[in-house]
């Protein structure tokens, strides 16, 4: 006992030989927590044992080990395990439910933050906003209309104020396609159509001189074609639409509207429609069918501008609607009188009677 490796039988680590043979040590059940185990004592068999037997010596319960991560399967999403919590918007892996009132996610899932609906991604190649107003990309929707819409436009245009509701029906989709063309497509119409009207009453004339003995005379001259006709047309038609246009556009700016500048140009552009086909009328030699043709068709698209364009100013400047909408229908008389007088008047020899 006086070894110098001795332990005191109080010291649960020291070495097992020294202790008394009448200790035991009892492990703690390790199907209780650790907070909940309680020393044990083991009786020895024999009378008195119960007063010769110490208290069992408690030992600490082993650390639990932590159980081996099972790795989790991917994430797929399918219809069948897509779980999608409305609350979180957090997505769910296969077999998992969401938690319950979408405060806490589930075991398991994967939390995921839905982009909102009907916004662009940044870089996204369809958002025409994402491009500076020098790029043709930027007014992509302003061209985005079928054969169906322009053809229900420019019919609309031909009924003048019958279809006062053509500003309403375009007012969210606006396109450029349809004004550009019946612009361009006038351009040339009436240029040809000029022209061919002044060679008319030119072989008019001569039939006249030849038959008043005037032969000589009149066939010293000689037609040629008045291709600054062309010129004048482009700079009258374009500048009608899209001039005049923005400069309405910006004088109802000024009286706080909303009015887009597309919307002008919509209406304008449409408007010209009818002299397309005024311009082949305008071609029989008969100043008075002229006359006609031309006011009417001008009366009709001033009546078709003025209509649409009521409503959005009465509403911006209702002390100056009259004299706006005044203003609006004298320029367009304006063209009609340029029309007639000079790309369907000859001005080489004085008119023949009945004819322009």
């Amino acid at each position: 006992m006086g070894s110098p490796y001795a332990r005191t039988r109080d010291n649960p680590f020291a070495d097992s030989t020294l202790y008394d043979v009448n200790t035991t040590y009892v492990p703690p059940d390790l199907s209780e927590t650790v907070d909940a185990v309680v020393p044990a004592v083991v009786p020895v068999a024999g009378a008195g044992a119960a007063a010769h037997t110490p208290a069992a010596v408690p030992f600490p319960a082993p650390a639990p080990q932590a159980a081996a991560a099972t790795p989790a399967p991917p994430l797929q999403f399918t219809e069948s395990n897509l779980n999608t919590s409305a609350v979180t918007g957090q997505i769910g892996r296969p077999g998992t439910a969401p938690a319950a009132g979408g405060s806490v996610p589930a075991a398991g899932s994967r939390p995921a933050t839905a982009p909102p609906a009907n916004t662009s991604l940044p870089g996204d190649p369809d958002d025409p906003n994402q491009y500076p107003f020098w790029n043709v990309r930027r007014y992509r929707p302003l061209f985005n209309v079928d054969t169906k819409d322009v053809v229900w436009r420019v019919g609309s245009s031909f009924l003048g104020p019958l279809k006062p509701d053509f500003m309403a029906v375009t007012l969210s989709s606006p396109d450029l396609y349809g004004p550009f063309w019946v612009a361009t497509t006038l351009i040339f119409v009436t240029a040809v159509a000029g022209n061919y009207a002044d060679f008319i009453a030119f072989r008019s004339q001569q039939k006249a001189a030849a038959a008043g003995g005037d032969a000589g005379s009149i066939g010293e001259r000689q037609w040629y074609t008045d291709y600054a006709k062309m010129s004048f047309s482009a700079l009258l038609f374009y500048g009608y639409v899209f001039g005049l246009g923005l400069a309405l556009y910006f004088a109802l700016r000024w009286f706080k509207s909303e009015i887009k500048l597309s919307n002008v140009w919509c209406i304008y552009g449409y408007s010209l429609t009818i002299f397309i086909p005024m311009a082949f009328v305008c071609i029989v030699p008969i100043g008075w069918v002229r006359w006609l043709v031309v006011g009417l068709a001008t009366g009709m698209s001033g009546l078709f501008i003025v209509s649409n364009l009521k409503q959005t100013i009465y509403d911006a400047a209702p002390a100056r609607a009259v004299m706006l909408l005044g203003i609006i229908a004298g320029l367009h008389a304006a063209v009609g009188l340029l029309l007639r007088l000079y790309f369907f008047h000859y001005r080489g020899a004085p008119e023949v009677t009945g004819s322009g």
